[in-house]
């Protein structure tokens, strides 16, 4: 026997959008009805009820904050639930707008038991803070019917399960309104009427959409199903709930987004190294801003820390409608500790540096000096991007060269206007005809007499000039 659990929202909508204002009634209306499809409980308490027209409710309660029903934001966050559960689960499939059903048959051996994986996946769901009902099945319509019905039902006993379902009106099944009043017509009120009609009989006198469905409810026909998979590139949209006109307020939007991403690298074993969140003004073209971590980054406050530093020097020039944040450039997780036993040792990385000091300066502002293979002392280091591997020691070819060289270099070197006492030296440089800025000078270590340690030089004119200073 298959067995299947079926998860129903009934108020998905107002739990991902709306959970926060729970201290105001609140409702969702359909557009096209006019007619309540979810409430809170402050609505509730006002007397206010599903079906309820959006007139009536209105008169119960003059503070009634009333919202359109929004199908593709359930949608959405079916999505975001599947791809949370996917950590604990797998073979799930979607029945949007609402519904989510798992196979559990495949998960029992792996958990040891239905108790046992029912309750790694409702401690799961708890996170996110959304009611649902659910039930087991032995087909997946018997799994809708019973989650449906609220009946919250966790069984693996088939008899059971098909005792319990035959005591519901044929109106709680899938079956549209038509082929509920043909039924009702011939006096078919309950399923249990319907479940002891023959196959044949009901083929000749029903249409062939109820054949199927008697034969799918109880588990006879095969039930086609397509299974989910998470996405291979994350693009996360979000829809604001009024205009934001201060960058600062966008960072709340922005951690939900960021936890988004934070599920899809973990489920991938990956990190971030470039984002692109794009805003979505009104009256104006979209606007983007790029955050990047040189170190790479999944988890959502790193990243949510990163985005602060750069967004607290940027204005906005229109109000913010929506958000999308995209993966730009990602990669594989890797370990930065030698020793998986030392732990975290608290010590800012490199990397961890360079990605704070490029979210709060830019990106193409912070560079790394790294040594070139140029012998002129103007042209032997050049800026590269920091995240550039450079080596401790230099070449043992240039050992020698780069042993005595000063911490800090002139711009240009200027003319030598004290005296000095020479301390080592010459060291000669006769080099760069290559491309025509051939130079020979005539290096030395000296001391001024007020202490300080210069590298000055000498050219063939037998003037001096001051070109580094020793630290």
């Amino acid at each position: 026997m298959q067995l299947w659990i079926y998860l129903y929202f009934p108020t998905l909508q107002l739990d991902a959008l709306y959970s926060e204002e729970s201290q105001h009634p609140l409702v969702i209306v359909d557009s096209k009805r006019f007619q309540i499809v979810q409430c809170n409980q402050n609505a509730t308490d006002q007397g206010i009820q599903l079906g309820m027209g959006l007139g009536s409710a209105s008169a119960l309660c003059h503070q009634l904050q009333v919202h359109p029903y929004d199908e593709k934001v359930e949608q959405q966050t079916l999505i975001d639930i599947a791809q949370w559960l996917y950590m604990v689960t797998s073979d799930i499939v979607l029945f949007a707008p609402q519904g989510i059903l798992l196979k559990a048959t495949n998960m029992l051996s792996l958990y040891g038991g239905l108790d046992a994986y029912w309750q790694h996946v409702s401690h799961h769901l708890d996170k996110l803070k959304l009611r649902f009902h659910f039930a087991t099945g032995f087909s997946p319509f018997s799994a809708i019917l019973l989650a449906k019905s609220g009946s919250n039902l966790l069984n693996q006993d088939k008899q059971a399960m098909t005792d319990i379902l035959s005591r519901y009106p044929i109106s709680a099944t899938e079956l549209d309104h038509k082929q509920v009043e043909k039924l009702s017509r011939v006096g078919v009120t309950h399923i249990q009427q319907l479940l002891e009609l023959p196959m044949q009989e009901l083929a000749r006198r029903f249409d062939i959409d109820l054949v199927n469905y008697v034969g799918r409810l109880m588990g006879q026909f095969k039930h086609p199903m397509t299974f989910y998979h998470p996405p291979e590139r994350f693009q996360s949209y979000m829809e604001l709930l009024f205009d934001i006109e201060n960058i600062q307020w966008l960072e709340k939007p922005l951690r939900k987004l960021l936890n988004k991403l934070a599920l899809f690298l973990t489920l991938r074993n990956q990190v971030a190294y470039e984002l692109q969140l794009t805003l979505h003004q009104r009256d104006q073209q979209d606007g983007s801003i790029v955050f990047t971590s040189a170190s790479g980054d999944y988890l959502a406050e790193r990243w949510m820390k990163l985005c602060q530093l750069t967004m607290e020097s940027l204005k906005l020039d229109a109000p913010v409608q929506g958000l999308t944040l995209s993966l730009i450039r990602g990669g594989e997780l890797e370990s930065t500790s030698q020793d998986i036993f030392s732990g975290h040792k608290r010590q800012q990385s490199e990397l961890e540096l360079i990605g704070v000091l490029q979210a709060k300066l830019g990106k193409e502002s912070v560079r790394k000096v790294a040594p070139n293979n140029d012998p002129r002392p103007e042209h032997a280091t050049i800026l590269c991007a920091p995240d550039v591997p450079i080596p401790i020691k230099p070449n043992l070819s240039h050992a020698r060269a780069y042993r005595f060289r000063p911490s800090l270099m002139l711009p240009k070197p200027e003319p030598l206007n004290e005296k000095v006492s020479i301390i080592q030296g010459p060291e000669r440089f006769v080099t760069g005809w290559w491309d025509g800025d051939e130079m020979t000078r005539d290096y030395f270590i000296a001391r001024s007499h007020s202490g300080r340690w210069l590298w000055v030089f000498r050219n063939q004119q037998m003037q001096w000039f001051l070109h580094g200073l020793f630290s």
